[in-house]
């Protein structure tokens, strides 16, 4: 049986869908609705058939030349309550909201369908009530993602770096390679190739709620890994999906943000100021678009327990409500901070009192000048690190590196004295650090959770390592003079061998 004729019977009540859609969750807040400048979108069919979904004067419409068994239902945000169900039996609709919505209030509207014997659920479709007429609400992630999506070129250098291998992207491995040939065989466009791999994502694989709970053991996020186990969280299924879409010739990328999961968190105040990920998904490049997808939020099964080892595997059907989104769709409920991409986005500006940094098209980051370096929020597009020969920086401030996942070593100037707290946290393909001869302090988890780093030798200079400065580094063979006792005393994950010389 192909899986395009595996009919999903996925229960339509918000208590099974809080991992899809905003859950019942009240909030108070003065947050202003604004009305979005666009007023149509296409979502794709599963083999790159536009559906149109839009609004016009007080109505909200979807055309389609293809899918069938249409139902839109408009709900209340907030409440998260069905206001009214409008069914159809055709590939179009459009139907008349006035009367069924408020001023100052968030709805979302629900669309079913049906195509090639699958339903389909799709639900991220934000309106608001604006001078008599039916608007698509402008959700506060939409122009800073728009920004950060920036990087996702479509010019041919762009497009074959998105088919290079990449730390735990492992598209030339020949068993991933043979992985994603089974899984495609057969296909006749890139459209059912990626449909392919997309559904054995959600269907075959379970989402590792054990390693979500677990801070004594670390895992692996590669591709090969993942494929072979079955079981990963959001970073590893979009590992697998970018490495399996690489395999066949087809620009994929993993992208990091926040993803939000309730009314509360779409309507937090701090949200555009929020650049803390807790997320992770793909994008990939059809024909020419970019297009959103999130395994986790669509997976169906889930792995329970108390060790890596030792759990329940629970099956579930999966949905498609996060399948090829359109970024205007995507944003609502997503905010994208960063992809890994090889090449940077160009940028420069301030990065301290008296230094710069300057961000060129290879992903190199060059910083001038001299004292505390500190990169502005969100700069974390780039995979190398500079400093310029004339430069004179002696602090890495606080949070300075965090989450620039793309290093892989860095060599610190001679006139660093400093790293301050965070500076390298998560720094997850972080394999190698050169710490200066005069370095005298380490800050509160400066490398945390860096869980490549191989090697570090702390010179004798150095007289403080703040706590968890190291924790979660489970590779990581480190020297230390023998005047820093007890490294690891409270580390979760301490690191693999610490010498004391």
């Amino acid at each position: 049986m192909s899986v395009l004729s595996v009919t999903l019977s996925v229960v339509l009540t918000l208590s099974t869908l809080l991992t899809c859609i905003p859950g019942p969750v009240k909030a108070e807040t003065d947050t202003a609705l604004e009305a979005a400048d666009f007023t149509s979108y296409n979502y794709m069919t599963v083999d790159g058939n536009p559906i149109e979904v839009g609004v016009s004067g007080s109505s909200f419409y979807v055309h389609s030349e293809v899918i069938e068994n249409l139902t839109v239902t408009l709900f209340d945000a907030e409440a998260s309550q069905s206001v009214k169900t409008f069914n159809e039996e055709a590939a179009d609709i459009e139907v008349d909201l006035e009367g069924y919505m408020d001023e100052d209030a968030l709805y979302f509207v629900g669309i079913t369908y049906t195509y090639k014997e699958t339903k389909f659920y799709v639900y991220n479709n934000y309106v608001i009530w604006d001078g008599g007429e039916v608007k698509f609400y402008k959700s506060p992630n939409y122009d800073f993602n728009v920004q950060r999506c920036s990087e996702l070129r479509t010019d041919e250098q762009s497009l074959n770096e998105m088919l290079e291998p990449q730390n735990d992207i492992e598209c030339d491995d020949p068993v991933l390679v043979s992985y994603s040939d089974q899984i495609c065989e057969g296909s006749t466009s890139d459209w059912e190739k990626v449909f392919r791999i997309y559904y054995y994502i959600i269907s075959q694989m379970a989402y590792d709620s054990v390693q979500v709970e677990d801070d004594t053991m670390t895992y692996q996020d590669g591709a090969v890994c993942l494929m072979r186990r079955g079981i990963a969280i959001c970073e590893g299924f979009g590992n697998v999906f970018t490495a399996l879409c690489r395999a066949q010739g087809i620009p994929a990328t993993v992208q990091f943000g926040i993803g939000l999961v309730d009314y509360d968190e779409m309507m937090d105040e701090e949200l555009p100021t929020n650049e803390d990920c807790d997320h992770a998904w793909a994008a990939v490049c059809i024909e020419g678009t970019w297009y959103y997808m999130d395994p986790t939020f669509d997976i169906g099964s889930y792995y329970e327990g108390d060790s890596w080892d030792s759990g329940t595997y629970t099956e579930y059907e999966p949905s498609f409500s996060y399948y090829l989104l359109p970024l205007e769709a995507f944003s609502y409920d997503h905010k994208i901070c960063d992809a890994d991409t090889v090449h940077g986005l160009e940028a420069s500006g301030s990065c301290g009192d008296n230094a710069t940094y300057t961000i060129t098209r290879d992903g190199t980051l060059t910083i001038s000048g001299s004292g505390t370096v500190v990169l502005p929020y969100g700069c974390n597009n780039f995979n190398k690190v500079v400093f310029a020969p004339d430069s004179n920086i002696d602090r890495i401030g606080e949070g300075c590196f965090v989450d620039c996942d793309l290093i892989t070593s860095v060599i610190l100037p001679e006139t660093v004295t400093v790293i301050e707290a965070e500076a390298f946290n998560t720094c997850e393909d972080l394999e190698y650090v050169y710490l200066p001869s005069g370095l005298e302090s380490i800050g509160r988890e400066a490398f945390d959770y860096c869980d490549e780093l191989s090697y570090i030798y702390i010179p004798d200079s150095c007289t403080y390592i703040g706590k968890w400065a190291f924790d979660d580094c489970s590779q990581l063979y480190i020297s230390v003079p023998s005047s820093i006792s007890d490294l690891d005393s409270e580390y979760y994950i301490s690191p693999m061998h610490i010498e004391y010389r």
